[in-house]
């Protein structure tokens, strides 16, 4: 039997949960961190985060 091979692409955003497992942080603290960044995306009641504009962000408070 033929392995098939499925490339995942790197998710440009994601849900609350996903960005707290991601940075490692709590629901609360994920939230205000997204919005310092500006990295909160909301289409309705869909809340996600831009994780390429936290990961700017991290790496600007970081320095």
């Amino acid at each position: 039997m033929q392995k098939i091979e499925r490339n995942i692409p790197e998710m440009r955003t994601g849900k609350i949960d996903q960005a707290c497992l991601r940075y490692g942080l709590g629901r609360n603290t994920m939230r205000k961190v997204a919005e310092q960044a500006g990295a909160v995306v909301k289409f309705g009641k869909c809340y996600l985060v831009n994780f390429a504009k936290v990961d700017a962000y991290m790496d600007s408070i970081s320095e």
